[in-house]
């Protein structure tokens, strides 16, 4: 071996182009990759080839000779894949004549028509000398490499112009050609050359093609080196120290200087370890200072992904996202942009003092570059491209007053979901090619949270929004009173129902789609009056509701008077005056005042909409809370309001007709009932004036008596005037009155107001009830009361099956159920009132016992 002139220089290339494979092999397999491959196998080729054949290793040295030289005729195609795979080029028509030349080299390269093998001349010394003859022959492969190197250089040319300054690798290839091509000319030229030119350039050449995709950050440097790799280069370089230079060093020592054979060994042995540490510790540090940034970038990103992979909010994702990136490059702002519609809006700033308020077209230059190039730009260098030239007045006046250096996109695929905008680094320092391969990394992975994160809210805002009116629905309406009332506490909250007058009508005359056109006006109109005092929601069809957080009933009351003049002033647009006027209805209650619960809340405004409704529509009631009752008796009070029922007209007159026309259909079925129903309504209407229930609310439970037990028309009359006790199944049967009475009130119009009432007045305090088993205030105040005198009546009346209880004997029966059957509170009061005689009895009640028969 020591016989072939730098043998070693040859060794150290197949050392280094085994490394660059065996790193590259790990890497990601991106096209660019792939091509750095396929001339790294061309270039072991070749030198191992080489190496081969200086040692004139079997088969003999023409056969290795071929192998060397058909690798050295591929490396410039393979060059110009490369080149067309990192300029990422559409194009491949050069490509495939390149490749055609090159397979038509093949020939006339293993038959020695080119250049035949070379000549070994032995030196006394026992060296041996390769030379090697030229022939005009060599002209053919000239002519293709000719090519190959000048479209190379066109190719370079045009992507460093495109890059402008930016460090993406045009301008280290180009150099790392000329390298290529000098070595290559130097061995051909140089007469009586024996040193490898050719083989170093190569290495250099690959060396550089390496960094070059460094650069543009095709794999990670930590893929390169290592401690095992480390480990591996140090004992290679010891290993070609002992080869090459420990029998000369030896030699100089004895025979210069003239130290001892065993002295001499000593002391090169001191040396080689000296050397050994030197570079160890020299490598060492290296790894140190290059690459301790990268690990830190790696637990970073780590734990960047770890947290937003956790969150499904895009303010704590971006903020997540700002928050990494400054702990990562010095710069004083980032902004966040988000798509919406054709623009991205600016959603977020790390800089409170500098709020986002700016957009960005989806149509500007830059974005199409980052769709199109590279995911960042840096400003900068952008400025030395073409594509520069394109760029809008606004967008460039922009970036400057915001100080925008580097801009990145989050993709997603070939879909940007998100901008980030970076500001001047601190000093005006340039961003690293690291800093720019962190940025696209934590970008990537920002790009998917913010993706899923969107999806997230996008269903969240789809299941609390309406889709039609674009407000807040009734599922998102409830949580937020809940909310809204225990935040509100005693500063007061205000409920308003706004009710479109008629609008069933309106749907029948002009199609569901002209109806919802006028709902969407009268939301906007809702939601404009409303403004920032409030917040509005569709409830249902034609219902709007809005809470108003630390409001009075007055101040409401003046918001609904306002709604309802502009919701009359749609009328006035010309091409809706054919059309049927649109009015509203407007029911308002205020907590703590007239309401202790969010249900309560609701019920009561609730009742003051249907009372605007019965009173004529297109007003404004106020629900007022509880009755004075100090200056009137309760029966007095209660025969004012049975009344008032009797004598009313217009729409309410309709409904009173309905439930009168109920009764009697249920009188001629079961006196009983009929009777019962009518005693029940007077005791309820005198219980909820007792306990301060107001008007409305009595009118309501009045009437709810009335038809509580409509359903008992659908049970047999056996079944009802049943003298003995009631089967399961009689009783199963029995329990279905309720729910016979909601199907018939509620297709009774304008009645369901009642529904409340009669569905709960046989669900008991304990929750032990029906239909639905709920317990307590869960239980509406209407049913309560309901319970109360219902229980009290079935109590006091006789039957086919027993007579009456006596009226002390009810009522002590009726304290007895307190707290587990009946609302104790209630039951309280009305056997104080009956016990007072502030309740008006029938007659058929027995105050007491029959007295005795005499003796005789």
């Amino acid at each position: 071996m020591s016989g072939v002139p730098f043998l070693y220089v040859n060794v150290l290339a197949l050392f280094g182009f085994a490394l660059m494979f065996s790193v590259f092999m790990a890497a990601r397999k991106t096209t660019e990759i792939r091509a750095f491959l396929f001339l790294i196998i061309d270039c072991l080729t070749w030198t191992g080839g080489s190496i081969l054949m200086r040692l004139q290793t079997w088969p003999g040295v023409p056969f290795w000779y071929y192998v060397s030289l058909l690798s050295i005729f591929s490396t410039e195609f393979l060059f110009y894949l490369f080149l067309h795979r990192f300029a990422r080029e559409r194009g491949n028509l050069l490509l495939w004549i390149f490749f055609a030349g090159t397979v038509l080299l093949v020939p006339g390269t293993i038959t020695g028509f080119f250049l035949a093998p070379p000549t070994l001349i032995y030196g006394p010394d026992g060296s041996v000398l390769f030379t090697y003859t030229v022939n005009w022959h060599m002209v053919f492969p000239c002519i293709l490499f000719v090519g190959v190197i000048f479209a190379s250089l066109l190719l370079l040319l045009r992507m460093a112009r495109e890059e402008g300054g930016q460090p993406s690798g045009a301008w280290i290839l180009f150099w790392g050609g000329l390298v290529m091509l000098a070595g290559n000319m130097l061995q051909i030229l140089l007469p009586g050359n024996i040193f490898p030119y050719d083989t170093l350039a190569g290495v250099v050449f690959a060396g550089m093609v390496a960094f070059a995709l460094y650069r543009r950050r095709l794999f990670r440097m930590t893929l390169a080196i290592s401690h095992g790799l480390l480990t591996i280069t140090t004992v290679s370089v010891y290993a070609l120290l002992g080869i090459f230079f420990v029998r000369p060093v030896q030699s100089f020592l004895e025979n210069v200087v003239g130290l001892a054979p065993d002295l001499s060994v000593v002391l090169v042995s001191v040396m080689l370890a000296g050397a050994l540490l030197v570079t160890y510790t020299g490598m060492r540090k290296l790894i140190n200072v290059l690459f301790i940034r990268e690990e830190k970038q790696n637990n970073r990103l780590k734990q960047f992904s770890s947290d937003v992979t956790q969150s499904l909010s895009t303010g704590a994702i971006m903020q997540k996202l700002a928050d990494v990136v400054q702990e990562e490059i010095p710069v004083e702002q980032i902004y966040i942009c988000l798509p919406d519609g054709n623009h991205f809006e600016a959603r977020y700033s790390a800089n409170p003092l500098n709020p986002p308020t700016f957009s960005i077209d989806r149509d500007s230059p830059k974005i199409r570059y980052l769709q199109e190039q590279e995911p960042y730009l840096i400003v900068r260098d952008y400025h030395c491209t073409p594509h520069a030239i394109s760029d809008w007045a606004a967008e460039k006046e922009l970036f400057q007053r915001l100080d925008i250096a580097c801009m990145v996109a989050m993709r997603n695929g070939t879909e940007i979901i998100g901008l980030m905008l970076l500001s001047s680094k601190f000093r005006g320092r340039p961003f690293g090619a690291s800093e720019i391969g962190f940025l696209e990394t934590v970008s990537s992975i920002a790009s998917m949270a913010l993706k899923n994160a969107g999806l997230y809210e996008q269903m969240y805002r789809e299941a609390r929004v309406d889709p039609l009116t674009g407000m807040y629905n009734y599922r998102y309406f409830i949580e937020q009173l809940d909310e809204q009332f225990t935040a509100c506490g005693q500063d007061g909250l205000t409920l308003m129902y706004i009710d479109a007058d008629d609008f069933k009508l309106y749907n029948q005359l002009y199609g569901v789609g002209e109806g919802d056109i006028a709902l969407c006006r009268i939301g906007e109109v809702i939601r404009l009056c409303v403004g920032d005092s409030g917040a509005v929601y569709r409830t249902s069809g034609k219902v709007f509701a809005a809470l108003l957080p630390k409001q009075d009933s007055s101040r409401a009351q003046i918001l609904a008077r306002e709604i309802g003049v502009r919701v009359v002033d749609i009328n006035h647009v010309r091409e809706r005056r054919h059309l049927k006027p649109l009015s509203v209805s407007i029911g308002i209650c205020s907590a703590p005042y007239a309401a202790s619960s969010a249900k309560e809340l609701m019920d009561n405004t609730d009742l003051a909409t249907y009372n605007a409704k019965q009173s004529g529509k297109d007003r404004v009631v106020v629900f007022r809370g509880a009755t004075d009752m100090s200056a009137q008796r309760l029966t007095e009070r209660t025969n004012a309001i049975v009344e008032h029922l009797e004598r009313s007209n217009g729409a309410e007159r309709g409904a009173v007709g309905a439930i009168y026309a109920l009764t009697a259909a249920i009188d001629a079925k079961d006196h009983y009932t009929f009777d019962h129903s009518k005693n029940v309504a007077r005791y309820a209407a005198c219980l909820a004036l007792a306990v301060g229930l107001n008007e409305e609310q009595v009118y309501t439970i009045y009437s709810a008596g009335l038809l509580h037990d409509i359903g008992k028309i659908s049970i047999p009359e056996d079944i009802l005037n049943k003298k003995g006790a009631l089967t399961e199944q009689e009783y199963s049967l029995m329990k279905g009155h309720v729910n016979n009475s909601i199907e018939m009130i509620r297709h009774l119009p304008e009645m369901d107001y009642l529904i409340p009432a009669v569905l709960g007045h046989h669900e008991r305090w304990d929750g032990g009830g029906y239909p639905r088993g709920i317990t307590e205030e869960e239980i509406p105040v209407s049913a309560r009361c309901l319970a109360v005198a219902d229980a009290f009546d079935a109590m006091v009346s006789n039957r086919p099956y027993r007579r009456g209880l006596l009226l002390e004997d009810a009522l002590m029966r009726l304290e007895e159920s307190a707290g587990t059957q009946l609302d104790p509170h209630l039951t309280t009061i009305f056997t104080q009132i009956v016990r007072s005689g502030d309740i008006f009895l029938p007659p058929q009640v027995r105050r007491h016992s029959a007295a005795p028969a005499e003796t005789a």
